[in-house]
């Protein structure tokens, strides 16, 4: 049995390039400070005192704030490259953490939360991008795992560490989520350099050229009518997911009268159950249609929060953010992994970017929709969000019907681009 499961996880890892580790590596560092959105609503509330509306229209300026950063990040890519975009946005972002605590008033934490969020997730797309640049194929799925394995293994050690933070001073968040940043950036740079193509990157030289033989028809993610479906219902179910950092936390407080640290702890559960299990999950269920999956991903993930009114024991809690780690691990890696071989021999930068820009609009929607039906009533939302959930299911079940060749047609021509070159 032993053996069996040693074998299961070197499988799961096996084949994936230098850089790709590298990159998650980076990640890894960047996240370990990653605390103040799974804070900020508190931090908003007791801190500043705003109101929980207010507080939610802070999340949604930082989510315009994202839209803007994941377009000029995808635009970015082509012209300077994926990772000197990822090392740019990141040792730039430092200060701008640091400055945060010393804003005081709403207008300016909204217009500093909003140049903010423009560098940290101008930094999505690229990184996505990077991740395919370095990895076959074949292997998409199981590269963007580890992508997020990683940064889940950071984010375990940051709830928990940020729980304790808050309880000293809110402002500890900011600065040591500053500084984790800025040392991700420079590992990027030390490793890769500041070239337009670092060392090796033999894929990236195959991927542009991809991109410059393909027409123009082929390569915009705007007149790919499946790709456009497939983002709408991803944006329908990260407007319930984006709760996880605004109204969950303050529920969790509120309704199961949990303190910051156990609400940190809570966070760390998740991070944790992704960190052992989500790349063994990846690699199993790789085999079937992407877009089942990622449909039954999503249903998970709003079951989970569905679920959270039926009690308000401590134990529930722990259950309810289980069936939410379940959703998450086929969600969001295999999500990855269907735009990264959706868009092979196009526009890729673009493809990502637009991909990221949903996640962005749903941070700009899920705050004020999220924070307006808390203030009706705490369950509101939840019950919604079981709505949700059935109906991603069946619109990616229906979608996978018309795209399921996707991927086998992408390898074909990934093959044919690369025996030209």
């Amino acid at each position: 049995m032993v053996r069996q499961i040693a074998f299961a996880y070197r499988d799961a890892y096996a084949g994936l390039s230098t850089e790709v580790w590298v990159l998650s590596i980076a990640l890894l560092i960047n996240r370990c400070g990653s605390m103040v959105l799974a804070f900020l609503t508190l931090y908003l509330t007791q801190r500043l005192g705003f109101t929980m509306l207010e507080s939610g229209a802070i999340f949604s300026v930082y989510g315009l704030g994202s839209i803007a950063g994941g377009y000029i990040g995808g635009r970015l890519v082509q012209p300077l490259g994926a990772v000197r975009v990822q090392i740019l946005g990141l040792v730039l972002s430092a200060p701008l953490y640091c400055l945060i605590p010393t804003l005081t008033t709403w207008t300016s934490v909204a217009i500093g939360m909003c140049v903010l969020s423009m560098f940290v997730e101008g930094v999505r797309p690229a990184n996505g991008v990077a991740v395919a640049q370095f990895t076959d194929v074949s292997l998409l799925t199981r590269a963007f795992g580890l992508q997020r394995m990683a940064c889940n293994l950071g984010m375990a050690i940051g709830p928990a560490v940020g729980g304790i933070l808050a309880e000293i001073d809110y402002a500890w968040l900011f600065i040591v989520d500053g500084f984790s940043t800025c040392v991700g950036g420079l590992f990027l740079l030390w490793f890769f350099g500041f070239r337009r193509y670092a060392k090796g990157d033999a894929a990236a030289v195959k991927q542009k050229q991809a991109e410059q033989k393909s027409s123009t028809e082929e390569g915009s993610p705007l007149l790919d009518r499946h790709f456009l479906c497939f983002l709408f219902l991803m944006l329908t179910v990260a407007v319930v997911f984006f709760q996880f950092h605004t109204t969950y936390p303050k529920y969790l407080e509120d309704e199961y009268a949990l303190t910051k640290p156990q609400i940190g702890l809570l966070f760390s559960l998740n991070t944790g159950i992704i960190v052992v299990f989500e790349m063994l999950l990846v690699n199993y269920v790789s085999r079937f249609s992407l877009l089942r999956a990622i449909g039954w991903g999503c249903f998970f993930s709003c079951l989970g929060f569905g679920m959270l009114p039926a009690s308000h024991a401590t134990w529930f809690a722990v259950l309810s953010m289980a069936v939410i780690t379940i959703g998450e691990m086929l969600m969001f890696p295999l999500a990855s992994g269907f735009v990264a071989e959706r868009s092979n021999g196009r526009n890729q930068g673009m493809y990502m970017s637009w991909y990221a820009m949903t996640y962005s609009l749903a941070a700009v929607i899920a705050p004020l929709i999220g924070t307006a039906l808390y203030d009706f009533g705490h369950n509101l939302f939840w019950y919604a969000s079981l709505g949700v959930g059935a109906f991603t299911l069946v619109g990616l079940t229906c979608l996978s019907r018309h795209v399921d060749s996707v991927s086998i047609d992408a390898r074909r021509k990934h093959v044919a681009v690369t025996s030209d070159v």
